[in-house]
């Protein structure tokens, strides 16, 4: 029966992106609560370029 059997494919497709659309708005939307300043540059330095590699 290749009416079912492209139903069904349809069906799966249709599904998936459903499915991909719903994780990706999900990702999307969720910002990292990330408040504290970074620690990982030099403290008291003005040249960005300056980091803290110990």
């Amino acid at each position: 029966m290749p009416q079912l059997n492209l139903a069904w494919w349809l069906f799966n497709f249709i599904i998936g992106w459903i499915s991909l659309l719903i994780v990706l708005t999900i990702l999307l939307n969720s910002q990292p609560q990330n408040s504290e300043p970074n620690t990982a540059v030099a403290p008291g330095s003005t040249n960005p370029n300056e980091w803290n590699w110990n």
